[in-house]
């Protein structure tokens, strides 16, 4: 068993960059499930990098690359496993707090003396590598790779900066949200100069919907409702309503939080029998991670997840019970 070793840093540790570092050696390169564009966009971005240097690289997840992310570079590198088929000496993991959401791949990749690099913003990381860099501060795990990039010495190729600017573009609503800061704008600027066309990126992400998607739209934001104080607004979509392309290509939580007033706007999606996801944002001073840690989920203050047992009503009302005790309780 290696020595777990853990910094919660915005520069790359020594350590990282040692594992890193020099020429050549293998990795697999492990995202979690339903891969969003921070998780792509980091894993891509570090896999073509370290091509450059000799190393022999696999990315791989439980589920594939959503179709509106398939335009990102070395995306038909990414491959789809079910379950682990060997062992890595060194297996990297980004924007993944908890090990569950690899869905027992990181377990059966791992070798027993070899490395596990975790490398995450959020701050409930349950440091579960050998290696973890956790830095909370940064607005997006791709402005810690851009950095680790930088101190490696690896070049930022146009591909590379598009992976990045994607994933950072994303994870702060396009720069909208409160996690935005001078840093992000600096390094944003800075892969825009290297080759990333944030006209481009934009139209992949936000100006492809397919011909049917705005009725779809329609019969989804139908079912928004607002509580009677205003402060709370919840969508809640059962199995079969929208087809899942239009699921994965559309931030659907955003339109109940875009309502004037809410203060948590929550996402119930009905994924199997028995199973309902749960996307929750906050506004201001409620950590609506903490709702989401109640139902073995986490995430960011204002922007968090988890997975509910049950029917969809069910769930919405469990949900929406701990969304109202969190409202009721002492300001975070």
């Amino acid at each position: 068993m290696r020595e777990m070793t853990s910094s919660v840093r915005a520069a790359p540790p020594r350590a990282v960059l040692e594992t890193l570092g020099g020429r050549g050696g293998e990795a697999l390169l492990l995202g979690h499930v339903h891969p969003d564009a921070d998780v792509l966009g980091t894993l891509l971005a570090i896999g073509l990098a370290l091509d450059q240097v000799g190393w022999s690289v696999t990315l791989a997840g439980p589920h594939p690359v959503p179709p509106p992310l398939r335009f990102l570079p070395g995306a038909e590198r990414y491959e789809v496993w079910p379950r682990a088929p060997r062992t890595f000496p060194l297996v990297v993991t980004t924007d993944c707090p908890n090990p569950r959401r690899m869905e027992g791949l990181l377990e059966g990749t791992r070798e027993p003396a070899g490395a596990v690099l975790n490398i995450d913003h959020h701050p409930d990381n349950q440091e579960y590598g050998t290696l973890n860099w956790i830095d909370p501060a940064a607005a997006a795990t791709g402005e810690m790779v851009y950095e680790l990039l930088r101190a490696l010495g690896l070049k930022i190729t146009a591909d590379i900066a598009v992976n990045l600017f994607t994933a950072i573009h994303t994870d702060t609503g396009s720069f909208r949200y409160s996690n935005t800061t001078p840093r992000t704008l600096r390094i944003a600027a800075d892969l825009v100069e290297c080759g990333a066309p944030p006209a481009l990126i934009s139209d992949r992400l936000y100006q492809q919907r397919p011909p049917d998607a705005l009725g779809q739209l329609a019969e989804v934001l139908r079912r928004v409702q607002i509580s009677s104080d205003g402060q709370v607004a919840w969508l809640a979509v059962p199995r079969g309503l929208v087809s899942d392309a239009f699921v994965a290509a559309e931030e659907l939580v955003n339109y109940p939080r875009s309502v004037a007033g809410v203060r948590v706007a929550v996402l119930l999606r009905e994924e199997a029998p028995g199973v309902v996801k749960v996307s929750l944002r906050g506004k201001g001073d409620i950590a609506v991670n903490r709702v989401a840690h109640r139902f073995e989920g986490g995430g960011h203050e204002n922007a968090a997840g988890c997975t509910v047992t049950g029917t969809l009503d069910g769930a919405t009302e469990e949900v929406l019970t701990a969304v109202r005790e969190a409202l009721r309780g002492p300001r975070s």
